[in-house]
């Protein structure tokens, strides 16, 4: 495998379950052996421990008496205090007292610790000091903004891998989108929301080569060179009756209402009386549908192999009064439709490990090997791995470089080849972000009138989107007079650019213009998916005829109104340039080295233009 990665072959080996329980303990066999894989939707996202210290760590920030968080945030890695040390901190105060915060009892039995374990909750007690200036400088910054500051100046982005970072960029972004912002971390919506998030594949690994975990229902239209299924025995749900039995099916004439369909209901009889016979009927044209998605389960499985398929199960069997084994045949699971197939070869081996394991724990398990068997004994036994406990820790002597970092505009590759790009979060809060994307969506709409009208025909037809500018800002959870008034200053900022020189030059019709399109490319070995604001081409420098260069546009809206321009403009130039340069080498990587790029940022609250050669 590792030689097609290397010469760019595709290799890919599945691990295809009928449920993720079927996969969770691969992933952790897979994770002991030091085996990378990829786990498509496999582990929830709030199981993930990094996430579960994330949570900690906001409603610790939140809640000072909250004692289960607080002890989260220092047993977490980037402080790593033992059992013992926590003791020392939290176990002896005088319970018959009104509660001390943790906060509290961790300044004043600081020196109680020992030496070397000091540094951590010192880096602790400074990140939390640093909260109200953090507030300051961010006074409209969501909770996932605050947090992700917090939690990188106590280093958790030195603590986690990068599938951890991953997972942790979806949490700071599903943060951002809760309604009511902090009150949301306490209170059930947030435990609802992560429950409908998945953690990330592992981006050591990718879609062309290496090993894959998912469900059967996730492979379909997928193909790879080897395909493993586990637990093939499993049943297919539960062997309870119902209550209530139902089925719908085609009738061969309408009935007087025109329909095509008639639904059949047949109620469970009273305890002791005969099932009935229309209950009876219902069940087993239900039972029969069943198999038949079993059997197009099993096909599905059998043809996404283009080499090898491997079949394991544990086939059931029973204990004689005399200590003999007996096979019995599989009930209500994919073994069962794949029995006609396998029950010879299956019977053959089982009475061979049967007499030759007599006295073989009850536990053992027997594994079906079909299609590229090895030919060998099939007895596979699979102890329980045992697993250590232990404290991750950062080093003692570890230190923040800068205890805040407010214009952080790094991009890493969380994702992977294959996935988009990973999540650039917006250092505001939940208005000015809804403002930005207000704007975008006008000047998107303006350049598209612009294409087909004059500058005043396209101002007045702009008019007609404010009712869907409002609702689009209403969705994200403001409310209505909030919804106008960032409508109003949205409309304001998109007509200021219809009337100012770049900006017309920007909106105006030019050759290959577009607005709001992505891009896929890769770069540096990693496919990046990027969505441009305004893409066109003309001459090498603003407002000069020619189409000589391609030119990349970013609408900017993140900043104050009363900003000094002069000295904020290099400022910005300083923060937004990696995303343009990464823009500008997808491009390239589809066009070629040779094209010739122009980079610009356009500031529609200030009508200012800032471009250079990229």
């Amino acid at each position: 495998m590792e030689a097609a990665r290397s010469a760019g072959n595709k290799y890919r080996i599945a691990v295809l379950g009928r449920a993720r329980t079927a996969l969770a303990p691969i992933a952790a066999a897979l994770r002991d052996a030091g085996i990378s894989f990829r786990a498509v939707e496999l582990e929830n996202l709030k199981d993930q421990p990094e996430i579960l210290d994330a949570v900690a760590l906001a409603r610790a920030l939140l809640n000072p008496q909250d004692r289960v968080a607080w002890l989260g945030v220092l047993r977490a890695p980037w402080c790593g205090l033992s059992l013992a040390e926590l003791h020392t901190i939290a176990g002896t105060d005088d319970t018959s007292k009104t509660p001390t915060s943790l906060l509290q009892l961790l300044q004043e039995r600081l020196d109680l610790l020992p030496s070397e374990s000091r540094h951590a909750p010192l880096r602790v007690l400074a990140a939390f000091a640093s909260v109200p200036q953090l507030r300051t400088k961010l006074p409209t910054a969501s909770i996932g903004t605050l947090l992700q500051q917090i939690w990188r100046t106590l280093g958790g982005d030195r603590s986690v891998d990068a599938t951890g970072r991953a997972n942790l960029e979806l949490f700071w972004k599903l943060l951002d989108r809760l309604p009511s912002g902090e009150q949301d971390l306490t209170a059930p919506i947030l435990d609802a929301a992560l429950e409908d998030f998945c953690a990330l594949p592992d981006p050591a690994t990718n879609s062309d080569c290496g090993v894959q975990l998912m469900t059967i229902h996730k492979s379909k239209g997928l193909e790879f060179e080897v395909v493993i299924v586990p637990d093939l025995h499993a049943r297919n749900g539960s062997s309870k009756p119902d209550l209530l039995s139902w089925l719908e099916r085609g009738i061969a004439e309408p009935d007087d209402s025109g329909e095509l369909t008639e639904f059949l209901v047949a109620p469970l009889q009273f305890k002791g009386a005969d099932r009935g016979k229309a209950k009876q009927w219902v069940d087993n044209i239900r039972r029969e549908r069943e198999s038949q998605e079993t059997r197009r389960i099993l096909y599905v499985v059998a043809t996404r192999a283009r080499e090898a398929l491997h079949l394991f199960a544990r086939p059931a069997y029973k204990i004689e009064d005399d200590g003999s084994r007996t096979l019995l045949d599989p009930r209500n699971s994919l073994l069962t439709t794949a029995w006609p197939a396998l029950a010879g070869e299956t019977s053959t081996r089982f009475d061979e490990w049967n007499a030759a394991h007599q006295d073989a724990e009850t536990g053992a398990q027997l594994t079906i090997h079909q299609l590229a068997a090895s030919g060998e004994s099939n007895l596979v036994v699979m102890p329980a791995p045992l697993q250590a406990t232990f404290v991750r820790r950062l080093p003692p002597e570890f230190q923040i470089s800068s205890p805040i970092d407010l214009n952080d505009s790094s991009s890493q590759s969380v994702i992977g080849l294959g996935d988009a790009n990973p999540y650039q979060r917006h250092e505001g809060g939940l208005l000015s972000r809804n403002l930005g994307n207000a704007v975008h969506k006008l000047l998107e709409e303006l350049a598209r009138l612009r294409a087909l009208h004059g500058w005043d025909e396209a101002r007045d037809a702009l008019q007609q989107f404010r009712p869907r500018i409002v609702a689009m800002v209403r969705s994200a959870g403001v409310s209505l007079a909030q919804a106008n008034e960032i409508a109003s200053k949205a409309f304001g900022f998109a007509l200021n650019a219809s009337r100012d020189n770049h900006g017309q030059w920007i909106l105006s019709p030019h050759l290959e213009a577009a607005s709001e399109s992505s891009w896929a490319g890769i770069v540096s070995g990693n496919l990046r998916l990027v969505r441009v604001d305004r893409l066109f081409r003309a001459g090498l420098e603003p407002l000069q005829p020619g189409d000589n260069a391609l030119w990349i546009i970013d609408y900017k809206t993140a900043h104050a109104d009363d900003i000094e321009a002069a000295s904020a403009i290099p400022a910005f130039r300083t923060s937004f340039a990696p995303q343009l340069q990464m823009y500008a080498d997808v491009l390239r990587s589809l066009h070629g080295s040779d094209l010739q790029l122009r980079a610009g940022l356009y500031y529609p609250r200030m009508s200012l233009f800032d471009w250079w050669e990229i």
